[in-house]
C-alpha cells in the first residue's frame, strides 16, 4: 500500500488532490503513517512535494490578494469626495487615480493567473482545488478597480458560469451588476440584480453580505443615471439592514442630498442629523451640518436666527477656515430663503472671495451671483462673476460647455459697452471747454494718487493678515453689493490676478461700475508707434509730428493724448461705437435673448448714424424684433424704409414676397447636389468630370458664396491632376480674391505657400494658428492605435526606450505592449508603443505617459510630440510626414472628443 502511495505521489496526482479544501486531513494521516517528522527538512525530498502542492498555491493566491488589498487602501487614501454633488455609495477614484494603482492590481492579476495555471485541477466541469475560484474572482476585482470594466465584466460572467454550483457565484452577479453600471448598461445591471434577488429568495443562506450589499448596489444604479427619487427606497432598505457604520453614514448622507433637492426639508434634516450622530469623518460631519442649515424651510415658521447663529459659530473656528466658502453659501442660502437679498449677496461674494482651494463651491458662488446680476440686467457685474466661476470650473461642473457659452457671450457683450461708452467720454471731453477739461484731468490725477495710497493699504493689510494667519474676516464685504471689494481680501485672488488687472485695468477706484464709469480706463496709449525725441517733441514713424503722449498716469499728457481733437480722430472714435453698437444689437438678440436691449441699441445706432453701413441690417432686425413685440406699427415703419430705400436686396424681395428665400433653397440644394457629386468624383480620381462639373456650376449659380468657394477649389485641384501647377496655382490665386474669408481659403493658402516655398515671416508679431487639410486621415474609433512619439535629435533614443519600456512595466505589467522606432527623417525618430485594442485605451495610456516626468527626464518639451494614431494611418503619416497636420487631426479628432 505504501509503495502505492509514494508511485501515486511520484505523478503528483495524490497531492493535487488531497490539496483541495476537503483532504488536509487525508494528507495529515498520510504523512503521519510515513512517519515524518518535520515537514521542512531538506533531505525528505517527498515531504518537500507534498508540503509544496499542499501551500504553494495558497501561498501565491495570499500574495495576489494581499497586493489588491493594499491597492484598495491606496485608493481609500486618494480618493475625495464632492460633497456639492449627490455622492455615489461607492468612490472608486479618477481614471488617473486607478492609473496609480496599476502596480498592484497587476501583480494581484499575475499571482492569481500564475496560481490558476500551475495548480488548477479541473475535470468534468468542476473544480477540485481550492482557491482557482478565489483567483479568478480577484483578477476580476482586479480589472474593476483598475476601472477596465469590460475585462471585469468577462471575468466575473466565467465566474458565475463556470462555479454555478459555488456560493462565490452570488458575490460575482454582485461585481457584474457593478461592472455594468460603470459601463452604463443599467438594464443589464438589473437584469443580474433580479436574478440574484430570485436566487436570494431561494436560498435564504446566500451570505448576509451579500444580502446587505444588494439594495445598495440597485440604488447605486440609479445614482449613476442621476435618477435619484428612484434611488430612495433602495437606500431606505440598506440602511435597515446592520451595515458597516462607514456605509451606513453615507447612504444616510445621500438620502438627506436627495431629499433636500427634492424639497422635502423636513426628511433631509432628519437624515442629516442622524449623520452627525453617527460621528463620521469631518469632512462628512461638517458638511452634513452645512446641508442641515441649508434645509432650512420657511413654510413651516421656523426661526433661522439659530441657524445663523451657530454657522457664525462656525465661521470663528479655526478648524473651519478651508471650509468658510461654504458656510457664507450657507449663510446666503438662509438668507435668501428669509428674502433678504442683500444680505445673501454679501454673503455669496464673501463666499467667492474666501474660496481656497474648492473650486467647485468658488465656482458654484459665484455663477449664483453672475445670475442673479443677470435676471436683473447688470451684465458687467454678471460677467465679471461667470469670468471668475470660469477660470475654476472644474472639468465635470454640471452644464461646464453652456456656462464657458455664456461666459464668452457676456464678455463680448461688456467689450462692445466699454467701446461706445470710453469713445462717448473721450468725446465729451474733447469737446469741453479746456478750463474744463483740464480741470477734469486734474481730478482724475487727485483719485488716482488717493486709490493708489488706499490700495497700498489694502495690500499692507492682506500681507500683514497673511504672514499672521489672521483669520478675521473683519470688513469684508461691508460696502454696497458689486463694489468688488471682496477681491483684494481674498489672497489667491490677489496674488493671481493682481498684477493681470493692473496690467489691462491700470489703478482703479473700488466703486460700482469701475469698468465703465472711471475715466483712466479711457485713455489708453494709441496703436500708433510713436518715439519720443530729445525736445520732448513726439513724432510717428514717417517723422510727422503727433500729440503730446506719456505713460505716467500722473501727468495731464497721459489723459489728451488719445482725445479726438481732430476730423481723422473724431471719424475713427464714431467709426468704434458704429461697430460696438451695431455688434451689441446681435449679443442682446441671438446670445443674450434681451430683446427690449437689443432694440435699444439698434434704433441708437441708427438714429446717431443715418448712414451707417449697417443701416439695412439693422432696419431689418428692428422689424423683425418689433413684430415679435406686436408692435405693428414701428415694425411697419422699418419695412417701408427697407422697401424704399433698398429695393433691389434679398431683405427688400423678402418682405415684398414671403417665397422668396424658398426659390433661394431650392437653387441652394441643386447646387449642393452637384457639389456632393463632383467630390465624389474627385476622391474616386476622375478629375475631368471634377474639372467640368465645377466649370459648370460656377456659370450656373451665383450664389450660395460657400458652395462656390468649393467648386472653385475642387476646380483648382482637378487642374492640378490633368494640366500642369501653374494652372492650379493661377486658379487658387484667383479663389483667395474672389472668396477671401471661404471655409476653403486657408487650405488653398496652405498650398500656395507650398508651391512659392517659404515665406519670410520677420517682423510678424502675431502668428494665426495655421490650418491644414486633414482629409488625408481617416478617424475610425474601432481600429488598433497606437501611442506615437515624434522625438527630434540630439536624442539618446535607446535610453528613451528605456524608461519607456520602465514606465510600461510598472504601469502596465499584464499588457503585451511592445516599444518599436524607426527614423522619419535624418534628425527625427518617430517612437511607436502598442498595440491598443481600443480608442479608450490608447488614449488613457497618451494621458499618463505624457505627465510621466521620469520618462521624459532628459528631453525639451519642443523636442518631442506625441499623439494617438490608428494602424491605418500610420503608414499615411508615415509617407507625408507633416507633423503639424496629423497633430491638428489628433487635437480635432482624440483631443477634443474627451
Amino acid at each position: 500500500m505504501m509503495s502505492l502511495y509514494r508511485q501515486m505521489l511520484k505523478h503528483d496526482i495524490l497531492i493535487r488532490y488531497i490539496s483541495n479544501k476537503n483532504h488536509f486531513l487525508y494528507l495529515f494521516l498520510l504523512l503521519v503513517s510515513l512517519g515524518v517528522s518535520s515537514c521542512s527538512t531538506k533531505k525528505n525530498s517527498f515531504t518537500r512535494r507534498v508540503f509544496h502542492n499542499l501551500t504553494g498555491h495558497y501561498n501565491t493566491f495570499w500574495n495576489g490578494r494581499e497586493s489588491y488589498r493594499e491597492g484598495v487602501m491606496e485608493l481609500d487614501k486618494k480618493v475625495k469626495d464632492n460633497y456639492n454633488k449627490v455622492l455615489l455609495i461607492f468612490n472608486y477614484g479618477t481614471q488617473e487615480q486607478a492609473q496609480a494603482l496599476n502596480p498592484y492590481l497587476d501583480k494581484a492579476i499575475e499571482k492569481a493567473s500564475i496560481n490558476i495555471q500551475r495548480h488548477s485541477m479541473y475535470f468534468n466541469r468542476k473544480e477540485y482545488v481550492r482557491w482557482i475560484d478565489d483567483s479568478y474572482m480577484l483578477i476580476g476585482l482586479s480589472y474593476f478597480y483598475k476601472q477596465d470594466y469590460n475585462k471585469a465584466r468577462r471575468t466575473f460572467d466565467y465566474v458565475i458560469s463556470e462555479y454555478k454550483y459555488n456560493d462565490i457565484k452570488y458575490e460575482a452577479m454582485l461585481w457584474l451588476a457593478k461592472s455594468y453600471n460603470h459601463l452604463e448598461k443599467y438594464k443589464r445591471a438589473q437584469s443580474v440584480l433580479d436574478n440574484l434577488e430570485n436566487e436570494i429568495g431561494k436560498n435564504p443562506k446566500i451570505s448576509k453580505k451579500i444580502q446587505y450589499e444588494l439594495p445598495l448596489v440597485k440604488a447605486e444604479s440609479y445614482l449613476l443615471q442621476e435618477k435619484y427619487p428612484l434611488a430612495i427606497d433602495h437606500l431606505l432598505d440598506a440602511i435597515y439592514f446592520p451595515q458597516k457604520k462607514k456605509t451606513l453614514s453615507r447612504a444616510l448622507f445621500i438620502l438627506g442630498q436627495i431629499n433636500q433637492m427634492e424639497g422635502e426639508f423636513y426628511r433631509a434634516s432628519d437624515y442629516y442629523t442622524k449623520v452627525i450622530k453617527k460621528n463620521p469623518p469631518y469632512e462628512m460631519a461638517f458638511n452634513a451640518a452645512i446641508n442641515l442649515a441649508t434645509s432650512y424651510d420657511t413654510i413651516y415658521g421656523e426661526d433661522s436666527r439659530p441657524i445663523v447663529r451657530k454657522l457664525e459659530k462656525m465661521l470663528k473656528e479655526d478648524k473651519n477656515k478651508d471650509y468658510r466658502d461654504q458656510i457664507y453659501y450657507a449663510l446666503a442660502d438662509v438668507a435668501f430663503k428669509d428674502g433678504n437679498d442683500s444680505a445673501a449677496i454679501i454673503n455669496l461674494t464673501s463666499s467667492v472671495a474666501t474660496s481656497k482651494s474648492n473650486n467647485f463651491q468658488k465656482a458654484t458662488s459665484a455663477l449664483k451671483l453672475g445670475d442673479i446680476y443677470f435676471k436683473v440686467q447688470k451684465y458687467e457685474l454678471s460677467q465679471a462673476y461667470y469670468d471668475t466661476a470660469v477660470q475654476v470650473l472644474p472639468e465635470d461642473f454640471p452644464n461646464k460647455k453652456e456656462i464657458e457659452l455664456q461666459t464668452m457671450y457676456l464678455t463680448e457683450l461688456v467689450d462692445n459697452l466699454i467701446i461706445v461708452k470710453t469713445e462717448d467720454s473721450l468725446q465729451k471731453v474733447a469737446s469741453m471747454p479746456e478750463e474744463q477739461r483740464m480741470a477734469l484731468i486734474d481730478k482724475i490725477i487727485e483719485d488716482v494718487k488717493k486709490e493708489e495710497e488706499r490700495q497700498k493699504e489694502l495690500e499692507e493689510i492682506a500681507a500683514l493678515n497673511a504672514s499672521s494667519g489672521s483669520s478675521s474676516t473683519t470688513g469684508i464685504n461691508t460696502g454696497p453689493a458689486g463694489s468688488g471689494g471682496w477681491y483684494f481680501y481674498n489672497q489667491t485672488a490677489l496674488s493671481f490676478g493682481f498684477n493681470e488687472f493692473k496690467k489691462k485695468w491700470g489703478n482703479r477706484p473700488l466703486e460700482d461700475n469701475w469698468r465703465l464709469s472711471n475715466k483712466k480706463a479711457a485713455f489708453q496709449p494709441d496703436d500708433q508707434q510713436i518715439t519720443l525725441g530729445s525736445d520732448s517733441t513726439l513724432t510717428d514713424s514717417t517723422g510727422a509730428a503727433v500729440a503730446i503722449t506719456s505713460n505716467d498716469p500722473h501727468t495731464p499728457d497721459y489723459y489728451l493724448q488719445n482725445l479726438p481733437f481732430t476730423e481723422d480722430k473724431l471719424m475713427e472714435s464714431n467709426g468704434k461705437i458704429e461697430v460696438a453698437l451695431f455688434n451689441l444689437g446681435y449679443i442682446y438678440k441671438d446670445k443674450l435673448n434681451d430683446n427690449p436691449k437689443a432694440v435699444e441699441s439698434f434704433e441708437s445706432l441708427v438714429n446717431r448714424y443715418p448712414e451707417t453701413e449697417n443701416r439695412l441690417e439693422s432696419y431689418y432686425q428692428l422689424y423683425r424684433l418689433f413684430t415679435m413685440a406686436e408692435n405693428f406699427d414701428r415694425a411697419e415703419y422699418y419695412k417701408n424704409l427697407i422697401i424704399d430705400n433698398f429695393p433691389d436686396t434679398d431683405y427688400a424681395k423678402l418682405l415684398l414676397d414671403p417665397n422668396y428665400f424658398k426659390e433661394l433653397e431650392a437653387v441652394k440644394n441643386r447646387a449642393l447636389t452637384l457639389y456632393s457629386e463632383t467630390y465624389a468624383h474627385y476622391e474616386s480620381g476622375h478629375y475631368y468630370t471634377v474639372y467640368s462639373n465645377s466649370t459648370r456650376a460656377l456659370k450656373e449659380f451665383s450664389e450660395p458664396e460657400d458652395i462656390l468657394a468649393r467648386f472653385e477649389y475642387l476646380r483648382a485641384l482637378s487642374l492640378g491632376k490633368i494640366e500642369v501647377v501653374d494652372s492650379m496655382q493661377i486658379s487658387l490665386d484667383s479663389l483667395l480674391v474672389k472668396y477671401p474669408g471661404s471655409a476653403v481659403a486657408p487650405f488653398a493658402q496652405n498650398i500656395l505657400n507650398y508651391l512659392k516655398g517659404p515665406v519670410d515671416t520677420t517682423g510678424t508679431v502675431i502668428k494665426e494658428e495655421e490650418k491644414f487639410d486633414v482629409t488625408i486621415y481617416k478617424f475610425n474609433p474601432q481600429s488598433k492605435h497606437l501611442f506615437s512619439m515624434v522625438v527630434k535629435s540630439p536624442v539618446n533614443i535607446n535610453a528613451l526606450k528605456v524608461r519607456i519600456s520602465d514606465f510600461n512595466m510598472k504601469f502596465y505589467s499584464i499588457e503585451n505592449i511592445s516599444v518599436t522606432n524607426i527614423l522619419l527623417d535624418k534628425e527625427t525618430h518617430f517612437v511607436m508603443v502598442g498595440n491598443f485594442d481600443t480608442i479608450d485605451d490608447a488614449m488613457g495610456y497618451y494621458h499618463a505617459i505624457m505627465t510621466d516626468d521620469y520618462v521624459f527626464a532628459n528631453l525639451e518639451p519642443d523636442q518631442f510630440d506625441g499623439f494617438v494614431i490608428a494602424q491605418e494611418n500610420y503608414p499615411v503619416f508615415y509617407k507625408d510626414k507633416d507633423l503639424n497636420k496629423y497633430l491638428a487631426f489628433f487635437k480635432q479628432n482624440y483631443l477634443q472628443r474627451q
